[in-house]
């Protein structure tokens, strides 16, 4: 996501909703209930429809379901193939391979001789901060297969000593010089405790070939497997070149970089992201329905105080009929992390309720690692109002897809519920009692198996309704998101963040829950000024998804509105292959400007990147301010955004290297933000 600091462009919509209007009066058909009709230029806010909220209210209750279909067969998909490439030596070092690797966002291993390192530490810690792995090549290039078993041990003790000394990294693992290995040889390495790497692919950069560079590059793409391990040397011939060909071709065939160690196991590193619009108030309660805390999860809970005066927290998780609760005491303008499976370990389902003296922002995070390559994350704000009506618009039961809703029930008292999958003409109604304080969770793909359909939840008591989903979306990209329900929709829908740039793939999906069609015009604007539109007539209850890379020029940023005669709903996904990080997220937009704005999740130290996206949607400049919250103190910084343009923040640059960012943004009129983390770290699950 590097370059993006300074973004800025402009978004205009008020031409083509003109438009819109105007067809659908001319298209009114007989019978028709209602046609509601906007002035061109609304002096209030965006967002404001009393009249189209009131009918939808009257019209969203008389929903009658029909049942699905038989239910087609699925297909697990596979999670995406893995390499590693590795490099031999550190003779004659190209420091291009460095630069290349690092613009990529590729972590590779290096097997270095210990001779050489002690000559070139710099050059060693160079490669330990770009998050490689430095792994032993003996102290002095040594034939082990032609020395006796005193001197192998000394060779590998030795370069470990130097690489240890240097770096702190202690990898059990040695590529023996040559490739000269023998039975012996594994022997006595093994009883000193390393274990040897060979290689399945090698670049022949180390010696005469007669191939050219174009034929092994070829070669090496094209007998790439999952789990190969690729050779290079640091001073070897046309190593860039064959490098630099390695990865483009590989990264086309959808293959993801990894490191010596983490290919074995050894070290767990997880990718993702996630993007999604702020708390615009802070609340005294919030509830988080979805959790766990079982092998391979990691859940952190957020507390960002934006008193002048301490608060008291007090966290209540619940998992089936245990619970257990905590207080804390959050600093003014600061934050907690809390994390949960230190309270609750080894449950596979954990809800939690935090209730604070004062007004808080709260928000979960989840990292998580499934298995071979499976890992991802996301970040959501907690529920401060639950409701009896919770709409979904994105939902997909296909291949590669798992999704669950969790419904928890906050109140002394049972409450009923009834969950409804809309897909199309069909839908299918599954009813559920939520117990008193309890979670309960439905695994969604079954009730539509092969369906892409939109979710609505109606109870007779408030509850919080998440949708969790866990994806392999076209067959490479790993990750995971949870989605709170809209409460209530909308005739406008603001999203500030999106990129069309390579590797990303963003989806744009609008639900009408009304008895009535109703048209809708999707806008967007990119950087430089270009503008896409999309208007359509969406049928009563049903859902249109958009791939918004097919509406927009590639390689460009761009924000979307969204505006329906009738209150709708409408949710982003996006997934993205981007320098070696893959994951991707859902969530609904803004309903309309804030003047305030909250984000209690932040980082911006090593691995992770974060980025606030601030779009200003009136017709003339503004400026909004913005206060950042970090274990070193608070920075307050102001930007200008021009007039139906955004800015887009690298918070990293204004903060520096942080553990912990919360951020505020204050504005006088208005404007919509999002913030957007990406990550690639070894969180040791």
């Amino acid at each position: 996501m590097g370059g993006r600091k300074g973004r800025i462009i402009g978004t205009s919509f008020s031409d083509g909703w003109t438009r819109l209007r105007t067809v659908y009066v001319e298209q009114k058909r007989k019978g028709r209930i209602f046609g509601l009709s906007y002035s061109g230029e609304a002096k209030n806010k965006p967002g404001t429809a009393i009249l189209a909220v009131v009918i939808f209210f009257l019209l969203v209750f008389g929903m009658l379901p029909t049942p699905f279909g038989p239910a087609p067969s699925m297909v697990c998909a596979a999670t995406p193939p893995r390499v590693a490439l590795t490099f031999d030596d550190g003779y004659g070092l190209d420091h291009r391979i460095l630069e290349f690797l690092s613009s990529q966002g590729i972590r590779a291993t290096a097997f270095l001789v210990g001779s050489w390192a002690q000559r070139n530490p710099s050059l060693v810690k160079e490669m330990d901060a770009l998050g490689w792995d430095i792994c032993n090549h003996t102290q002095n290039h040594t034939p082990l297969t032609r020395v006796p078993d005193p001197r192998i041990v000394a060779e590998l003790n030795t370069c470990q000593a130097v690489i240890g000394s240097i770096t702190g990294q202690r990898w059990p693992l040695f590529r023996p010089p040559g490739g000269f290995i023998d039975d012996r040889v594994r022997a006595v390495a093994g009883a000193a405790g390393y274990t040897p790497v060979m290689w399945d692919l090698d670049s022949g950069d180390s010696r005469g070939v007669e191939y050219s560079v174009a034929e092994r590059v070829a070669f090496m793409v094209n007998a790439s497997r999952d789990g190969s391990i690729l050779l290079f040397h640091f001073g070897g011939k046309h190593t860039y070149e064959l490098v630099a060909g390695v990865v483009q071709g590989l990264k086309q065939r959808g293959f993801c970089f990894v490191t010596v160690p983490e290919l074995f196991g050894w070290k767990n590193m997880v990718r993702g992201g996630s993007s999604g619009p702020g708390l615009t108030a802070p609340a005294r309660r919030f509830l988080f329905p979805e959790g766990t805390t079982r092998g391979g999860f990691e859940e952190w809970i957020l507390v960002f105080n934006p008193n002048p005066e301490e608060v008291v927290v007090r966290l209540d998780l619940r998992s089936g009929g245990e619970s257990r609760e905590k207080e804390y005491r959050v600093p003014p303008l600061r934050r907690v992390s809390l994390k949960v499976n230190e309270e609750f370990p080894g449950r596979e389902e954990v809800a939690a309720v935090l209730e604070a003296s004062g007004e808080v922002v709260a928000e979960r995070t989840v990292y998580f690692n499934r298995g071979a390559g499976f890992t991802g994350g996301f970040t959501s704000p907690g529920t401060a109002r639950p409701s009896v009506l919770h709409y979904f618009a994105e939902g997909a039961a296909l291949e590669g897809f798992e999704e669950y809703l969790s419904l928890f029930n906050p109140n002394p008292g049972d409450a009923g519920a009834e969950v409804e999958l809309v897909s199309g003409e069909t839908s299918r109604v599954e009813k559920v009692v939520v117990p008193a304080r309890r979670r309960v969770t439905l695994g969604l793909k079954g009730l539509a198996p092969g369906a892409e359909y939109s979710l609505v939840v109606r109870s007779d008591a408030p509850l919080a309704a998440e949708r969790s989903r866990y994806f392999v979306f076209d067959k490479l990209v790993t990750g995971g998101s949870v989605t709170s329900g809209e409460t209530l929709p909308r005739p406008e829908w603001f999203f500030a963040e999106g990129t069309i740039r390579e590797g990303f793939n963003t989806f744009l999906t609008v639900y009408n829950p009304c008895l009535e069609s109703t048209w809708v015009v999707v806008h967007a604007r990119c950087a430089g000024g270009g503008t896409a539109e999309e208007r359509f007539l969406l049928p009563a209850r049903g859902r249109r998804t958009l791939s918004l890379d097919t509406m927009l020029p590639p390689g460009t940023d761009f924000v979307t509105r969204v505006r329906s005669l009738l209150p709708v709903v409408a949710e982003r996904s996006f997934y993205f292959r981007q320098n070696n990080v893959i994951g991707g997220d859902g969530s609904p937009g803004a309903g309309e400007p804030a003047e305030r704005w909250f984000f209690a999740e932040g980082c911006t130290e090593g691995g992770f990147s974060e980025w606030l996206i601030l779009e200003n949607p009136w017709k003339h400049d503004q400026e909004a301010g913005v206060s950042y919250y970090t274990e070193n103190g608070t920075l307050e910084r102001s930007y200008l955004i021009p007039a139906e343009g955004k800015v887009v923040v690298d918070v990293s640059s204004e903060v520096g290297r942080c553990r912990e960012v919360s951020m505020e943004v204050i504005s006088s009129w208005g404007v919509v933000a999002e913030r957007s983390i990406y990550f690639e770290a070894d969180l040791g699950l």
